[in-house]
């Protein structure tokens, strides 16, 4: 049985908006359109995909096995489209979506907003963040077109490079009694800290490298933005440790010193990440380039 590709586009549709009449909008079809097509998908894989609850239309196992191979094949279908055209930036009006950590947006947005003003004026950019474990179906699926963040496990089907090494240092109140002009290691380690994580249990990557040392530090706060925690910091006798260009920048607005940290820990290799479909895709590789020259400072 011969499927048609329209079929998949409402598919993917029903998948992300979880409701037939706002699936069926977002394709501009009737809804008898869009539930014919479900009862084609349906007969055509012998399974439900798609169970009512509620208002809701929840996946079944069956549905969300297909739904990363799906979108990927309708969108090296689209990129192979889009490849066949001239991409000319300066009279573009590309939508643009990186997932970027906040904590990484005052590092790289202003320069490259600043880059994309100059060389593409009517190109416009969107900055979200992606749970790590679905940033391979994003970037297949044409949700985002990069992603930057630290080195993760990813298929082959998912490129990247290292675009910055960072260093972790330590900020602490420049009013910090219990520290004057150097942190040794046993007065960090004495020290209450905070730290940033976007989960709610499990150790920080700091902790998991001071455990392999044999050493422990006591954690008093735990939150979800750099921004926040040096705030915190800056208020009080905690201790943070964070990436060295994150805590320069802070340092510039916030009443905070930076030390060195007093042990040996691996450093933070930052990584720009695409998807194989776009390797060779003009406006992908363009915005590459532009998120390169950024993080280079150019």
């Amino acid at each position: 049985m011969k499927m048609d590709l329209n079929l998949f586009t409402v598919f993917d549709a029903i998948y992300s908006e979880g409701n037939i009449t706002k699936a069926a909008k977002v394709l501009n079809l009737s809804q008898p359109a869009v539930s014919h097509a479900l009862a084609k998908l349906r007969t055509h894989f012998d399974d439900p995909l798609f169970t009512r609850q509620g208002n809701k239309m929840r996946p079944t196992a069956v549905a969300k096995n297909l739904i990363a191979d799906i979108r990927e094949a309708l969108y090296q279908l689209q990129a192979s489209l889009v490849q066949s055209r001239q991409f000319e930036p300066f009279t573009s009006q590309k939508h643009c979506t990186i997932s970027l950590h906040g904590s990484l947006e005052p590092s790289y947005l202003p320069l490259l907003m600043t880059l994309l003003a100059k060389a593409s004026p009517h190109v416009n950019l969107s900055s979200t963040r992606v749970l790590r474990n679905d940033l391979e179906n994003k970037l297949a699926s044409g949700d985002i077109d990069l992603a930057i963040d630290i080195l993760l496990p990813v298929s082959k089907n998912i490129l990247h490079t290292q675009i910055e090494q960072d260093q972790l240092v330590v900020v602490a109140s420049n009013k910090h009694r219990a520290i004057k002009n150097v942190l040794d290691l046993a007065n960090y380690l004495n020290q209450n800290h905070v730290l940033v994580s976007s989960r709610t249990l499990g150790p920080g990557l700091e902790d998991f490298e001071l455990g392999r040392l044999g050493l422990q530090r006591r954690v008093g706060l735990r939150c979800q933005h750099l921004y926040s925690a040096c705030c915190v910091v800056a208020s009080s006798e905690m201790l943070l440790t964070l990436p060295e260009t994150a805590a320069k920048m802070f340092s510039q607005v916030l009443d905070i010193s930076i030390y060195p940290l007093p042990v040996k820990l691996p450093g933070i290799g930052v990584h720009l990440y695409w998807h194989r479909n776009v390797d060779k895709e003009p406006a992908n590789r363009w915005l590459r380039n532009k998120v390169l020259m950024a993080a280079s400072g150019s």
